[in-house]
């Protein structure tokens, strides 16, 4: 419910929600959808703080992280360039400059470039270009990215200057702050390397792809296991 943009595919995990235990749906309804949800969000979702976008940049030099800077960044660059929105570029269809309507597994969606909107709502929440506004991107030949991404944005974010910390023995510290005991959390250091990806909810973990024949079509067995390729006489 949480990672849903549109409200139909919201009110349909809430509605497996209330099956479960109703109580659930009342306390969030009284919480407020809008704190929590993205469909129901009144802000722009740019200003939460997560680490969505850094996971997803993490994830892109996994083959290439034990390489040194120099070749990390050109194996990056060479990764960005063939980003693979082709099946959804051959399913756009123009209806006005800066309408345009994306069919993706069935579904229509809907890009207004104008306004810079999907009706996915995925490219004005995020502000970043969705599948779909990829592929409309890709169909055109043009760039865009969000203003808060680009470089001007990232320099303002290092403009307020930040004061070097004086000597201890010159700090204010209150009382409350002093009687304050703060411990460590308790760690148990596991055995092996650590991990160097984050565990997966079951709602990124792809789907495993069935083998089928090459000859005849169906699945589970192969071309050269296939009992239904006619004998050559």
């Amino acid at each position: 419910m949480v990672k849903a943009y549109i409200v139909e595919m919201f009110d349909y995990h809430m509605a497996e929600v209330e099956k479960s235990d109703k109580r659930v749906k009342d306390y969030l309804m009284n919480v407020g959808y809008e704190r929590w949800s993205r469909a129901h969000s009144a802000i722009n979702r740019t200003l939460t703080m997560t680490s969505n976008i850094v996971e997803s940049i993490n994830a892109v030099p996994k083959a290439a992280r034990e390489l040194p800077v120099l070749p990390l960044l050109d194996y990056i660059r060479q990764f960005i360039g063939q980003w693979n929105v082709t099946n959804l570029k051959n399913a756009v269809t123009p209806s006005t400059s800066y309408l345009y309507s994306v069919l993706d597994k069935g579904k229509q969606r809907m890009v207004f470039l104008k306004d810079r909107t999907c009706s996915c709502r995925r490219f004005q929440l995020d502000e970043l270009s969705c599948a779909h506004a990829w592929a409309v991107l890709k169909y055109k030949y043009i760039e865009y990215c969000s203003v808060y991404y680009t470089r001007k944005y990232l320099l303002k974010t290092y403009e307020i200057p930040i004061y070097p910390v004086p000597n201890e023995s010159t700090w204010k510290i209150p009382a409350e702050v002093l009687n304050e005991k703060v411990l460590p959390p308790d760690v148990t250091k596991t055995i092996g390397r650590a991990r160097k990806e984050r565990y997966k909810p079951i709602s990124e973990k792809k789907r495993k792809r069935s083998i089928s024949c090459g000859q005849c079509g169906e699945e589970v067995h192969n071309r050269k296991t296939c009992r239904n390729n006619p004998k050559r006489g």
